[in-house]
């Protein structure tokens, strides 16, 4: 895919805000995949409910029903921003780069899944199982998102997170994750310097 062409791709992507908890924001990104995956033939598509506070994850998968992938690729379609951001930084490009909410992370991912797929010869296509699976609270911790995910990934023999490359153009091959922890206190409320 040309470079002028992904961008175009990329623009409606980049000017809707999809935040974490902004289920309507996310339904919109997932209804724009679905359109473009529905336009390309040849794809199953599978709109999943995680939860009311965030928006739809998306399956899209070439068969019907697998229970085995060759390749599973993962994409998350919520953003950090509040609502309002995409109106207020609109895309752009200067020279060779691309600005607006989500344009590194992680929605150039997303356009990119879709182009390598919309330009993948339909021979090799049928010969792989391939799944798309794009999260919409990956920000936020995948915190409803996270069996699904685990789920999908165990029926694969790979799976490729195709978030942006560093900014010298290195791959990323591992995160460091996270985790969350409950702390209990116990004892009086106070404050060091104004009620010790």
């Amino acid at each position: 895919m040309k470079k002028e062409t992904f961008l175009e791709h990329l623009k409606p992507f980049i000017n809707t805000d999809c935040g974490s908890y902004q289920p309507a924001g996310v339904g919109k990104i997932a209804d724009m995949l679905t359109e473009k995956y529905t336009a390309l033939g040849g794809w199953h598509i599978k709109r999943q409910h995680l939860h009311d506070e965030v928006g739809p994850g998306l399956l899209i998968t070439n068969r019907e029903n697998p229970d085995h992938y060759d390749v599973l690729l993962v994409g998350h379609i919520d953003t950090v921003f509040p609502e309002g951001t995409a109106a207020a930084r609109p895309f752009k490009v200067e020279g060779d780069r691309a600005y607006g909410p989500g344009v590194a992370d992680m929605k150039n991912g997303v356009i990119a899944i879709y182009a390598a797929l919309s330009e993948l010869d339909p021979a090799v296509r049928d010969k792989l199982s391939i799944g798309v699976l794009h999260n919409p609270d990956e920000e936020i911790g995948s915190i409803h998102s996270d069996p699904w995910l685990l789920a999908e990934a165990k029926k694969a023999d790979r799976v490729l997170v195709c978030e942006s490359a560093r900014a010298d153009g290195s791959l990323v091959n591992r995160r460091k994750g996270n985790a969350t922890f409950i702390i209990t206190y116990h004892g009086v409320a106070s404050h060091a310097g104004n009620d010790p």
